[in-house]
């Protein structure tokens, strides 16, 4: 099965409101209560190979699967390139995504009932932050894979990690040193309080371990928390087809939604 492509929004410049955009729609075999959204992280697509076992996962379950191609990648068809890439972009097209699913709710066969948001690094913090922000008491659960925290932590994490990571930085991505600082998970934390999965890799660089378990241990609840340890960013070293799985399960139970007899 492939997915329905949907284009969104017709500007070409990528900071524009209504900069051009495509979303890649899964749909259930029949209408489905379950609607989960899965957004990619910085320079990504929505099919890349660990979005889709995302996909996946939340597809075994029976949930429609919305996944937005974010703008300034140089790895999908939306506008602007990785040069372009600003965060609060980032953020602002899985909003749009969001937006969308809920006013289109009736034809794509959800009944708007259940909303998962699920994210991959920075993916991962625009997510977060539109669950304790606009969305709040809206969505049923977070399940976030290598999240992004602060721009403050990612920039140290390139300075310690990275040969060059700066330098590389201000030539790939042009106003990431002065933009991302200004974004910080940890201002709206106290407001994550709907149930939480988080999978890290322990060999990951970009979201290293550290700055995941500042994220896990400043939670109001403690998070499902999965350290893979083969993985590095993207989750590498195996399909995690279970890990997911048993993710979705477990959050959806604790939000009050079990999944249904298969």
């Amino acid at each position: 099965m492939t997915p329905d492509i949907v284009p969104l929004g017709a500007s070409d410049d990528p900071d524009a409101a209504d900069a051009r955009m495509s979303l890649e729609l899964w749909r259930a075999d029949a209408p489905s209560p379950r609607l989960a959204l899965t957004a990619h992280g910085r320079n990504g697509a929505a099919r890349a190979p660990h979005m889709q076992k995302m996909i996946d996962a939340y597809r075994a379950r029976g949930y429609i699967v919305v996944s937005p191609d974010c703008c300034a990648s140089a790895w999908n068809g939306s506008a602007g390139g990785e040069a372009d890439f600003l965060l609060e972009n980032h953020v602002r097209d899985v909003r749009r995504t969001i937006d969308w699913a809920l006013a289109n709710a009736a034809t794509l066969g959800w009944s708007g009932a259940h909303l998962a948001l699920c994210g991959h690094s920075m993916g991962a913090y625009a997510v977060a932050r539109l669950a304790a922000g606009e969305y709040a008491g809206r969505v049923a659960h977070l399940l976030l894979v290598s999240p992004f925290t602060s721009g403050v932590r990612q920039i140290e994490a390139r300075a310690k990690y990275h040969p060059d990571g700066i330098a590389n930085l201000r030539r790939e991505v042009p106003r990431a040193l002065d933009e991302w600082p200004r974004h910080d998970i940890f201002t709206v934390i106290d407001r994550l309080t709907l149930p939480v999965a988080v999978f890290a890799g322990a060999r990951d660089i970009v979201a290293p371990p550290e700055n995941v378990r500042e994220f896990v241990g400043r939670l109001p609840s403690p998070p499902l928390y999965r350290l893979l340890p083969e993985a590095s960013h993207c989750l590498e070293g195996g399909d995690y087809r279970t890990e997911l799985v048993d993710a979705i399960d477990r959050l959806d139970a604790a939000a009050g939604n079990p999944a249904p007899s298969v």
